[in-house]
């Protein structure tokens, strides 16, 4: 893991970020920061206002962005395993962790999500993505727990720790939370330009960033009505087979049944589980994992109709009006990306 940030560079600086400055970033939390459609120059500026990235304590990263977008644009990086918590406080956000988007903040389009966190785990690889628009502003708080810092446990004396034991075993399990008055000014505070010396300040950043990091894992160690119980080892088992299966290509032309019978297990429990481990149904899982596939063939220069029917669309037209939903643009943008 990259050394802690220095501090070489005042925390909080207003500035322009380009390009380079993006690759740069990506370092500490994943690989391969990517730009579908034009490449940028590398000094093209992007964003405006503070922007950094720094690995706090070892297990422990900070993202802090309190920014403007200065073009449109749809950007993608992989990232290493992680639980992954956002909070944004001003303006709005639109990412993606794996298969899952979220528009946060308090000017997202939907109320539900104005007020609220997230928490997303990463139990393997898999992609960021965010969709740029020009003049949008957001003011973000993005934490990572490596799961070595998850493996040193501490969390056992949360009331719901098994919740939580079973929540990082699950690939791109999601937890979104209200946010608190608290949590709110926590994350207000980590976004302040620096107030004291580097070494106080590093210490004030470090405890109020674990102090969010508490927040967010007792919202989801303390299950409110109606959730659904964690997973049990045969479940986790089960859902495991159901992911290798859904990423061969065995699955083509197989029905809800077949597939049940083949993970030993029913369509209705099995389509419960999937709502539970992944926020979708089996199908729209099945959907995402094609889409992905396609994507990938056409990155390679295969065609349109190849991708097509990668991704199980009869119809090219239809894939490509599919695929600029998913993605911003249409196929042959991606070809060039």
């Amino acid at each position: 893991m990259s050394e802690p940030h220095n501090f070489a560079r005042p925390r909080g600086q207003i500035r322009t970020v380009t390009r380079a400055d993006l690759v740069g970033s990506v370092g500490l939390l994943g690989s391969c920061y990517s730009f579908r459609g034009p490449l940028p120059d590398a000094d093209a500026e992007l964003l405006h206002g503070r922007f950094e990235t720094l690995n706090l304590r070892p297990g422990l990263i900070l993202h802090a962005a309190a920014v403007r977008d200065l073009c449109d644009l749809n950007t993608w990086n992989g990232l290493h395993p992680g639980l992954k918590i956002v909070v944004v406080i001003g303006g709005c956000t639109d990412l993606s962790f794996g298969h899952h988007r979220f528009l946060l903040g308090p000017q997202a389009p939907a109320p539900a999500l104005r007020s609220h966190g997230i928490l997303v785990n990463l139990a393997e690889n898999d992609v960021f993505s965010r969709r740029w628009q020009r003049h949008r502003q957001e003011q973000k708080v993005s934490l990572t727990i490596t799961p070595e810092w998850l493996e040193q446990g501490g969390y056992e004396c949360l009331s719901g720790h098994r919740r939580l034991e079973n929540f990082v075993r699950t690939h791109l399990a999601r937890h979104e939370w209200r946010l608190s008055a608290r949590s709110r000014e926590l994350a207000r505070h980590i976004l302040e330009p620096i107030s004291f010396q580097p070494g106080l300040h590093r210490l004030q950043l470090e405890s109020r960033c674990l102090e969010l990091v508490g927040e967010a894992l007792s919202a989801l160690a303390s299950p409110v009505a109606g959730e659904c119980r964690p997973l049990r080892d045969g479940e986790r088992i089960r859902l495991e087979r159901l992911r290798e299966l859904l990423h061969s290509e065995e699955v083509l032309g197989m029905t809800a049944g077949d597939i049940a019978r083949r993970i030993g297990s029913n369509p209705t429990t099995l389509q419960n589980l999937a709502q539970r481990a992944w926020g979708c149904s089996l199908f729209e899982r099945l959907r995402a994992i094609r889409m992905e596939k396609a994507h990938a063939c056409i990155s390679r220069g295969g065609s349109v109709a190849e991708a097509a029917e990668i991704a199980g669309y009869a119809s090219a037209n239809n894939f490509s009006t599919a695929f600029r939903r998913r993605y911003g643009m249409p196929p042959s943008k991606a070809r060039q990306s």
